[in-house]
């Protein structure tokens, strides 16, 4: 006996008493006795019970029947009558509230005990599955899942509210309708899946679960869904209803589609990527297997990007290249793949076409490109490109190979003034000589691994007693496997062709650093200097550039040393980069020189904002001022516009004793060539002047 309180509602007092005494001696407690339906409240109020006694007949207005719906409706206390009245009428009251027990006047002692350990018993475990359903459906409502219960008639019997949101309907539009009348869900490959049809998997085979399917609900919106059906069975394994959970994976499937969309596609012109047209290739090549089957591919590169953007800007250079896309995608078969592959280079497969087809859809893009306007703040441009054209076929059999030869087609034509289509073809000897170029950027990363870089060195020497210092150019060889040494002409074309000339650099500026340090051990206080070349790869890479720049600093060679040479071309064409870099280093001490200045007569115009500290009058014009008037007028007015603008120049390609002399008549600060002295290898620098003393020749 757990000493449960009870309440006692009975009019007749000695009934009340008798009552109490009896339950007492079973060992409850008896909480009170009220006569009225007021006091039972009352007294419910002050104490409240465990269970409620309660007789029909009361004093006053309210009867027991009275007293327990309002007891029932504000308490939740379970009530047991106790009555003599056993009309159909007064049984039909009784059942409305729900009783726990009815026993009929007289009755016996046992009886009474046994029916309140009962009902007690029973209120005790309604309240635990009341509270297990409040708990369940609080869970199955917080839950991101949807939740559908059914009955063994497979109707619905319970949703969540994520189910009923994902199924676009009411609860109670839901509840009591089958199943499979309010669930339509859909698999790419087995079509609708059929619910009823899963009452009779086998219980082993469950829970059943679906991925990557279709919702259709109420309002016609199709949501990803992934899920899984089970069977709720009884102790005997009978169907006692099922269970379907729904998890929502529309705003996964959404990103999964972005990311992997953003992954295979151009984000600026929506075209495919390199990567996907890789992909799309290699499969045109593993399945061309009939010799009658060819295939094409395009290699579209836009002439003039590189000028859109960088005088008029990158959104400028944007809208160039939506244009172009716009216009490729509109010249092109629909069964054909375009793609962006990078900066300003397009892709197009041609598949299952012929060569003389393919030529003739690439002649007509590139009249449409050249003939489309392009209008930019009242600046007018022509897409001009130029395409380079490979034949696919049963001998096509790397994808990387057949890039390397579009590649090559369309270098050759931009090679021979752009705006022109070349086909590749591997027996010309344009193509094989690019091949051999190819070969040369394995044999310089041997070279780099195998410290295989020889420095040579030139003297630059002053023509005047206004300068003392003598400059040394710090120039490359390359030492073959065999012993032979290999000039830079060799071997530079290709590296600036395929970009290595960053890495070439970096091997220089560290090899050369090494050296000049073990010099200036011998002779800390020589009035020298060395110049370092930097190439247009190097300064249009900020990260090369940076690398460059903590080499040297962290050398210990103090910057007076030190000058950097950078071409007239590779300052031009990364301006700015240029500038930030020599700015940066000239702050630090360093100098630089501007080489084969008067290549070009834009020259003029940007020599005012290059802050270089020497100027080096291009050779072509030094060589023959001897002998060609023109030549000399150029040296000696690029001579003055440097000396107004406070360069120091120098003039090189000195070959002859009569240049010298004209060059310093001319004024001209220093000069460097083979009548001063011939390169030498940098190990065997020396401090005494060269063979000719320039200041005297």
């Amino acid at each position: 006996m757990n000493n449960e309180k009870i309440l006692i509602v009975e009019d007749e007092r000695i009934i009340a008493i008798d009552l109490q005494r009896r339950l007492e001696n079973f060992g409850y407690r008896v909480t009170g006795v009220a006569a009225t339906g007021p006091q039972a409240i009352e007294s419910v109020e002050n104490e409240p019970p465990d269970i409620i006694l309660m007789d029909i007949m009361l004093s006053g207005d309210m009867d027991g029947i009275d007293t327990a719906e309002i007891v029932k409706e504000r308490f939740e206390i379970p009530v047991m009558f106790l009555t003599a009245y056993s009309d159909e009428k007064t049984l039909q009251r009784a059942k409305n509230v729900e009783p726990l027990g009815y026993i009929l006047k007289p009755f016996k002692e046992k009886e009474l005990y046994t029916s309140i350990d009962i009902a007690l018993y029973k209120y005790s475990v309604d309240r635990q599955l009341k509270w297990q359903e409040r708990w369940y459906s609080a869970m199955f409502s917080s839950i991101e899942d949807g939740i559908i219960a059914t009955d063994t008639d497979g109707k619905v019997r319970f949703v969540n509210p994520v189910a009923v949101s994902i199924l676009g309907r009411g609860s109670d539009e839901l509840t009591g309708n089958p199943l499979g009348e309010v669930l339509e869900i859909y698999d790419s490959r087995a079509g609708r899946i059929d619910f009823t049809d899963l009452t009779n998997i086998p219980a082993e085979d469950l829970p059943f679960r679906f991925q990557d399917t279709i919702l259709m609900n109420r309002s016609g919106d199709k949501i990803h869904v992934d899920g899984a059906f089970s069977m709720i069975l009884g102790p005997r394994g009978e169907n006692e209803g099922s269970v379907v959970a729904l998890h929502d994976t529309s705003v996964v499937k959404h990103l999964s589609d972005r990311i992997s969309y953003q992954a295979s596609h151009d984000i600026l012109t929506g075209l495919a990527n390199r990567e996907a047209f890789s992909m799309r290739l290699n499969s045109l090549v593993q399945n061309t297997l009939d010799v009658s089957i060819t295939h094409a591919l395009l290699y579209i590169d836009l002439d003039q990007f590189k000028v859109v953007n960088d005088t008029l800007g990158h959104r400028a250079g944007d809208e160039m290249l939506l244009q172009a896309t716009s216009i490729i995608k509109s010249m092109v078969r629909t069964s054909d793949f375009c793609a962006r592959l990078g900066g300003d280079e397009f892709g197009v497969i041609l598949a299952h076409i012929s060569i003389s087809q393919a030529k003739l859809i690439s002649e007509r893009l590139l009249n449409r490109l050249v003939n489309h306007k392009m209008v930019w703040d009242d600046k007018v441009f022509t897409i001009n490109s130029s395409i380079g054209l490979v034949k696919i076929d049963t001998e096509s059999k790397d994808i990387q190979a057949i890039l390397a030869a579009a590649d090559d087609a369309c270098f050759t034509a931009k090679e021979e003034g752009g705006n022109k289509i070349k086909l590749y073809d591997s027996t010309a000897n344009i193509f094989q000589n690019r091949r051999n170029e190819m070969t040369w950027i394995s044999k310089l990363n041997s070279a780099i691994e195998e410290d295989r870089l020889v420095l040579y060195y030139q003297p630059i020497v002053p023509l005047n007693g206004k300068y003392r210092t003598v400059k040394n150019e710090i120039l490359l060889r390359i030492v073959s496997p065999e012993g032979d040494l290999i000039m830079p002409g060799a071997f530079i074309p290709a590296a600036e062709r395929y970009n290595f000339m960053p890495t070439i650099d970096k091997a220089v500026v560290k090899k050369s650093l090494s050296a000049i340090s073990s010099i200036l051990r011998e002779a800390p206080e020589e009035d020298m200097m060395f110049s370092i070349n930097l190439s247009a790869g190097t300064l249009a890479n900020e990260q090369f550039l940076g690398t460059i720049a903590d080499l040297v600093t962290s050398s210990g060679v103090p910057s007076q040393y030190l000058c950097f040479e950078v071409t007239e071309t590779a300052a031009i064409s990364n301006m700015q980069v240029t500038n930030n870099f020599i700015k940066e280093m000239r702050n630090k001490g360093y100098s630089f020189s501007l080489d084969d200045f008067g290549s070009g007569f834009s020259s003029f115009n940007y020599l005012k904002t290059l802050p270089v500290d020497y100027l080096k009058i291009d050779g072509t014009f030094v060589s023959d001022m001897d002998e060609n008037p023109i030549d000399r007028s150029m040296v000696e007015a690029i001579n003055n516009l440097g000396h107004i603008i406070g360069t120091v120049t120098v003039a090189e390609f000195v070959r002859s004793k009569e240049i010298l002399l004209l060059l310093k008549d001319i004024g001209v600060d220093y000069a460097q060539g083979y009548e001063i002295a011939a390169p030498s290898p940098l190990t065997q620098f020396s401090l005494a002047a060269p063979p000719l003393n320039a200041s005297e020749p």
